[in-house]
Parts: structure tokens; C-alpha cells; sequence
């Protein structure tokens, strides 16, 4: 045990990016744990006990301000790391070394990866609206551990690389959760919204694993001789994305391309029942 604890020491000590260990949550990876085992204690048990013999709340004013703040934040946190070296060209795709520095920009680039630590922090209580509307079905093994896994993939972000090549995840997600709230903002308002929406739902799906292909392959330029990033931490992530990836083609597949085949499958039997009753 106590060697254990003394290669944590040395890791933390080694590896940790200084810059960021005052910052709340990120001396040590323990409140992230510590809030991530109780994110999954509050919507696995207490929750479902809490709301067995109770009516769903609506909540729909809440979420839509929810929705807001989520577009918002995202357009803001891809200001600030756009502006923190890429649009000023000292930053490019494929491998990028994370900038440890105190100069201004990798400090805003380091305070962006925070500013997403911290959303995605926020994002745990998508599912505690989940439960408290009785939308158990959407309690999914994919939901919780995509929330889950990403809230404590942006804690070791920030801790250990926040710069250079690991921002761009950043920017990418940011701009599709931008369009993905922005849905959900507007199917808000009824079924006349939704059922406009409708076509776009698979859309956004496929837009995720469109997604999660580009970084994958984005990440796997770091493993290049060359290339000066963290290759203990990317062994993390690569595998995380796969198994995100595998998590929402099952379930694209499931709500969307099983659906269609029935709907085609059943319409012969329709039209002869239809035939039928003409005759």
C-alpha cells in the first residue's frame, strides 16, 4: 500500500500540471471520484426509491433555462480556447505538445479545459432531471457512463494536459452540444416542435459518431516517434472514445435503423389488411 501511495506521490509530483493545482477540485483526483460515486449512488438508488410512489415532475421551465446556459457556456468556452492560440496560427492539427508555460494564452488555454471540467460537472444533473421526471428509459448504461467517464476525463485533462493537441476534443464537442441543446430547447415546446424535429434526431446521433471517428483518428496522430504528449494518458482516452463510440452505434441502431426495418415489414401487412377490407 505505501508503495502505491508513493507512486501516486511521484505521478502527481512528475506529471501534474502546477499551474492548475491550487484551482478547486484539481489538487487531487479524490472530490472528482468522490462527486462521480455519488452522481452514481443519487440517480442508481435514491433517486428511483424517492420518486416509486410520488408523480413526475415537469420541470420544463428549468430544463429550458438549462438548455440555455449549456448553449451559452459552449459558445463561450470555444471563444476562449479558439483564442488562445489557434486563431493567432501558433497552435495546428495533429501533433501539438501541450504549452506548460505561464504566458497569457496558456494560461486561458488551461482555464478553458477548467471552464469544461466544471460543465461537465454541471451536466450530472441531466440525469438527476431524468429521474425526477420518472424518464427511467432514458436512465441508459450509455447516458450515465458517458457522463460519468467524461466528467473524469476533463478532470485529468486539466490536471495533466491542458493544451496543445487535447484541446481540440474540447472545441469539437462543444460545437456539437451546442446544436444538441439547441435541440433540445426547441422540441421543449410540444409535439408540434418535436414532431418537426423528428428527422434530425438520428442526425445528431450519427453526428456524435461522426464525432467520436475524427478523434479517434485526431488522436491516434500523437503516436507518431516524434510526437512530445503523454502517451499513459492517451491510452485512456482512445479506448474511453471506442467504447463511447460502440455505445452509441448499439443504441443508434436500436432506437433508429431496427425501427425503420419494422416500419418496412410491417406496411405489406397493412396494404393486404388495407386490400382486404376493400374487398
Amino acid at each position: 500500500m505505501a508503495a502505491v501511495v508513493r507512486y501516486y506521490e511521484d505521478f502527481m509530483r512528475k506529471k501534474a500540471d502546477p499551474r492548475v493545482q491550487h484551482w478547486t477540485l484539481m489538487a487531487s483526483p479524490l472530490p472528482t471520484l468522490m462527486i462521480s460515486a455519488l452522481y452514481l449512488l443519487t440517480v442508481l438508488v435514491v433517486l428511483p426509491i424517492y420518486m416509486k410512489n410520488r408523480k413526475p415532475y415537469k420541470l420544463t421551465t428549468i430544463i429550458r433555462y438549462y438548455n440555455i446556459f449549456q448553449i451559452v457556456s459552449c459558445i463561450y468556452i470555444i471563444y476562449v480556447i479558439s483564442t488562445a492560440g489557434w486563431v493567432q496560427g501558433e497552435l495546428s492539427l495533429g501533433c501539438q505538445p501541450v504549452d506548460y508555460s505561464n504566458s497569457p494564452t496558456a494560461l486561458q488555454m488551461a482555464a478553458g479545459f477548467y471552464y469544461i471540467y466544471l460543465l461537465k460537472m454541471v451536466e450530472l444533473i441531466e440525469t438527476v432531471f431524468f429521474c425526477l421526471r420518472k424518464k427511467f428509459n432514458q436512465v441508459t448504461g450509455l447516458h450515465i457512463y458517458h457522463h460519468a467517464s467524461t466528467f473524469c476525463l476533463t478532470y485529468i485533462g486539466c490536471r495533466f494536459v491542458a493544451g496543445g493537441m487535447a484541446s481540440v476534443p474540447l472545441v469539437v464537442n462543444s460545437f456539437i452540444h451546442i446544436l444538441m441543446y439547441a435541440y433540445y430547447y426547441m422540441s421543449s415546446f410540444g409535439p408540434a416542435w418535436q414532431k418537426k424535429l423528428a428527422p434530425w434526431k438520428p442526425k445528431l446521433t450519427m453526428l456524435q459518431m461522426v464525432q467520436f471517428t475524427l478523434l479517434i483518428i485526431h488522436a491516434l496522430s500523437s503516436l507518431t516517434p516524434n510526437c512530445q504528449v503523454p502517451r499513459t494518458l492517451l491510452m485512456i482516452y482512445i479506448p474511453n472514445v471506442v467504447v463511447i463510440f460502440k455505445m452509441f452505434y448499439d443504441f443508434y441502431q436500436k432506437s433508429y435503423t431496427a425501427k425503420q426495418q419494422d416500419n418496412v415489414k410491417s406496411k405489406p401487412k397493412n396494404n393486404h389488411k388495407k386490400s382486404a377490407k376493400a374487398a
